[in-house]
């Protein structure tokens, strides 16, 4: 379905779904999804809108008023609106953002909870998790999966978790080759480099190089490599996205860069991989 919203570019994708009596009744249920890519001309003014929105940022920005607050959200950022309330958003050029609007039993206290707690704008370490929880239902629905209005139902209700469990942050009187495994894990899908890995855990790059060396037995770039192929073989195994949208999901451009880097590592490409776990089962 193609949203007919201004600005919305033509290779987005939206859903709509229609709830029946019992999920309306029993569960958290979707109302729209979507994976948007918007130029300028991209807002949403409403004065009320039943459902609740978690928005995730895959890139570029989105100014936001709401609640009596006005802010930025950017890559890699979560936004989570009570649209009962006003609310006003728009674009900058090059925005990309996956969404979901939905409802349920006492899912507006739940959210007016978690934004009491941590505000409209999330920026920490579960971002990451959501923003792949909302590009995985989007793929779902893209590729018509069917599934129970349970399983709907548990998909939201993660998302409901995550939010309403802050991250562990790791401080520096913890161990800081844990604090940057930590860091490698959270930030799987974005760019990382050896002085963000440094940073994480407050150390100078040199000696963290050296430390996280002597206690894994990898350079820290290597053991990034080492994580985002783990993540790609659970990807390929657990879900149906395609090697192009799991190499973007932990962190290449393209899919070319994760089959020759997963083929060297493992020894047969990606998706060989994938029909020979098949064929076990």
């Amino acid at each position: 379905m193609k949203s007919v919203d201004p600005g919305v570019l033509p290779q987005s994708a939206c859903f709509a779904f229609s709830p029946s009596s019992g999920q309306r009744e029993l569960c958290f249920y979707p109302t729209w999804c979507g994976h948007y890519f918007c130029t300028a001309d991209y807002f949403k003014k409403r004065q009320s809108y039943h459902y609740l929105l978690i928005l995730y940022i895959r890139e570029g920005e989105l100014h936001v008023e709401a609640g009596g607050q006005s802010f930025d959200a950017r890559k890699g950022d979560v936004v989570l609106l009570d649209c009962t309330q006003p609310h006003y958003y728009h674009a900058r050029d090059g925005l990309e953002f996956c969404y979901l609007h939905f409802e349920g039993s006492n899912a507006h206290e739940l959210v007016r909870h978690i934004r009491e707690q941590r505000g409209s704008l999330i920026q920490d370490e579960s971002c990451a998790s959501i923003g792949m929880q909302l590009f995985d239902l989007v793929q779902f629905h893209r590729k018509k999966g069917e599934e129970s209005f349970f399983q709907t139902s548990l998909r939201i209700y993660k998302l409901i978790e995550r939010l309403a469990v802050p991250p562990t942050k790791f401080t520096a009187k913890e161990d800081p080759v844990e604090a940057a495994i930590h860091y490698i894990k959270e930030h799987i899908g974005e760019p990382i480099s050896l002085s963000s890995l440094a940073e994480a855990a407050h150390l100078s790059p040199y000696y963290f190089a050296h430390r996280f060396k002597k206690q894994t037995g990898f350079s820290p770039l290597d053991y990034v490599i080492h994580t985002r192929i783990n993540r790609a073989k659970e990807l390929l195994l657990q879900t149906s996205l395609s090697v192009n949208e799991i190499a973007y999901e932990v962190g290449y451009h393209n899919g070319r860069s994760l089959v020759n880097l997963f083929t060297q590592r493992v020894g047969v490409s990606p998706s060989n991989f994938r029909k020979s776990k098949q064929l076990q089962y």
